[in-house]
């Protein structure tokens, strides 16, 4: 990112909400970190604080803890959202990694889900993802301090910037790895150099359309991770499968299965309402494979990650919708 900041017409502002002045440390110093100016920022120790504090200061982006005393960060935004402030966006920043509680704070509105703890560069990402729209393209002018609901023409442009959503992708990947910490890193381009010898392709179709409409690739070490923590393998058989480049068949079969999952993320992402995206196909393929290179040099929609499991390693995955 640029040292040099992105002046905005309006100051920018965010509500921190964490019973940690340590954490408000650190994700206050994530929010400057982004690169714009002039910013404000609020802090509360919980939710009760914060409910008071919206009202007058009307933040853009709320980030909160989950679990804090008095007024827990969900029944926070459930209580904003009953008060009339539903145009208030929302982040989470916990521990937290039930999954019925991750599917109920998305069904409020939560537009990303960062596990504690993080990197400085994870919370820039979603971060600036989520205020994105507001930065125009024509002088970093903010759009509204009180924005309304996005109309559906807006909602689908959003769409289709992002096939699969970081908060998605983190909930496929909590309801398969429980309990295993994690750490799933946005926006890490995926690039042949990066790529392992052996690779797993997964080709999705759109019904009533021809030719494939999108394409999934996890580098060896990804199906290993996946595959191996849902299979429950401990970290030292993961760790010798992923030593000799190969990919396992039952890590293979899980590793599947996700990809199938992922479906319905494409299906909702999708910029024509109606579209049913399933997986059709997957296969191992090296990383001399021709279309790989066309695939990750391909511009337009596409969403990359980094995963990192301590014990196991990191590895890569990515999905590039081919057609619109």
């Amino acid at each position: 990112m640029s040292t040099e900041p992105m002046q905005l017409a309006k100051p920018l502002r965010f509500l921190v909400v964490d019973d940690s002045r340590a954490i408000q440390a650190i994700v206050k110093r994530g929010i400057m970190r982004c690169g714009y100016a002039p910013i404000e920022i609020e802090t509360a120790l919980d939710g009760e604080q914060a409910i008071d504090i919206v009202p007058t200061f009307k933040p853009d982006l709320i980030i909160t803890d989950w679990h804090m005393p008095r007024v827990s960060g969900l029944e926070m935004v459930q209580a904003l959202r009953q008060m009339g402030h539903g145009h208030v966006r929302v982040g989470f920043v916990t521990t937290e990694r039930t999954p019925a509680l991750l599917e109920e704070a998305m069904s409020n509105g939560a537009l990303f889900i960062l596990h504690k703890p993080f990197e400085d560069a994870e919370l820039v990402s979603v971060v600036s993802n989520a205020v994105k729209d507001l930065v125009t393209q024509s002088g970093g002018a903010i759009a509204t301090a009180d924005p309304a609901p996005l109309p559906p023409e807006d909602e689908t442009a959003k769409k289709t910037d992002d096939p699969i959503p970081y908060t998605t992708l983190q909930l496929l990947l909590v309801d398969r790895l429980g309990n295993l910490p994690f750490r799933l890193i946005p926006n890490e381009r995926m690039t042949m150099d990066k790529l392992t010898t052996n690779n797993f392709l997964g080709l999705y179709a759109a019904k009533d359309s021809k030719g494939v409409y999108a394409i999934a690739v996890m580098d060896s070490n990804a199906v290993c991770m996946v595959g191996g923590g849902a299979a429950r393998m401990s970290p030292q058989d993961v760790r010798a499968v992923m030593g000799t480049g190969t990919i396992d068949g039952l890590m293979m079969d899980k590793a599947h299965e996700f990809l199938r999952a992922a479906a319905a993320g494409l299906t909702d992402s999708a910029p024509v309402e109606g579209m049913n995206i399933t997986l059709a196909k997957t296969s191992v393929v090296k990383n001399t494979f021709a279309k790989l290179s066309e695939v990750l040099a391909k511009p337009g929609q596409r969403s990359d990650f980094r995963l990192s499991i301590p014990g196991y390693g990191e590895g890569r995955m990515a999905f590039f919708v081919m057609t619109v």
